[in-house]
């Protein structure tokens, strides 16, 4: 694909990223819904509808000739298994960063797991969410991205972009962003984008890494291990690992 097209299709597709989430989150923050997992509420159906505009709008822009070999190629079994094995541990690995980096100053918190309400169905949903998301991010954004720049140029336009679409969640009651700080949210999406180019160039096209990282990263940060006094170390891991990480970004071979 040559860079000027390359340059449209990325604008398109923010432009009906974030004109989606804008309109479907945003209706969550208008009405004044609290986010809720029950099936009768209608605040789950358009959250689960918003969480599915990035895929969506790849798979318009993909065109009708194309979506069959955007998504044979996108969710092939690619990558060597390194890769899928950092796709599931690369959470916990930061989670235990912290954990070190908090017992390390004397505080004398111990982890404590305990599950999230709705643990469960939140697991199962990692379904709907990384398919949502990941084939728009990953899939589409990102190689169109890294026609124009190299990758850690990429990944920073990408993580702002991505952060960008969660805000509409920062004011719908009861959501995960709702009580989150947007320090340590802001780390956390620099890290996890850079994780998720390097797992993107192990296994390209292919976003099974990437789909594997995204549900095994909320799922892990579901196990109560995240108390408050956490948070100022889970964000010095977090920049740690996203600046190792995104400083040994290089263009795929």
């Amino acid at each position: 694909m040559r860079p000027d097209r390359a340059s449209g299709a990325f604008a398109r597709f923010v432009l009906l990223t974030l004109a989606g989430a804008a309109v479907l989150h945003g209706a969550l923050v208008g009405l004044g819904l609290p986010l809720s997992l029950r099936p009768s509420s209608p605040s789950l159906y358009l959250y689960l509808a918003g969480l599915a505009t990035p895929s969506l709008a790849a798979l318009l822009l993909s065109g009708s000739g194309q979506r069959r070999a955007f998504l044979r190629s996108t969710l092939a079994a690619r990558g060597s298994l390194g890769a899928y094995a950092t796709a599931i541990v690369a959470q916990a690995g930061i989670l235990g960063l912290a954990w070190l980096l908090l017992l390390a100053s004397g505080a004398p918190s111990r982890p404590s797991p305990s599950l999230a309400p709705g643990f469960l169905l939140l697991a199962a949903g990692q379904l709907w969410v990384v398919l949502g998301e990941e084939l728009g991010w990953r899939g589409f954004a990102l190689p169109r991205l890294e026609l124009l720049l190299p990758p850690r140029g990429a990944t920073l336009v990408l993580a702002l972009v991505w952060g960008v679409w969660h805000t509409p969640m920062f004011f719908v009651a009861d959501s995960l962003q709702a009580g989150a700080s947007p320090g340590l949210f802001a780390a956390s999406i620099f890290a996890w984008s850079a994780i998720h180019t390097a797992l993107h160039h192990r296994a390209r096209p292919s976003v099974l890494p990437n789909l594997l990282f995204h549900g095994c990263a909320n799922i892990t940060l579901s196990l109560g291990l995240v108390p408050g006094e956490l948070e100022p170390y889970l964000l010095a891991a977090y920049l740690l690992v996203g600046v190792a990480v995104w400083a040994a970004l290089r263009p795929p071979g």
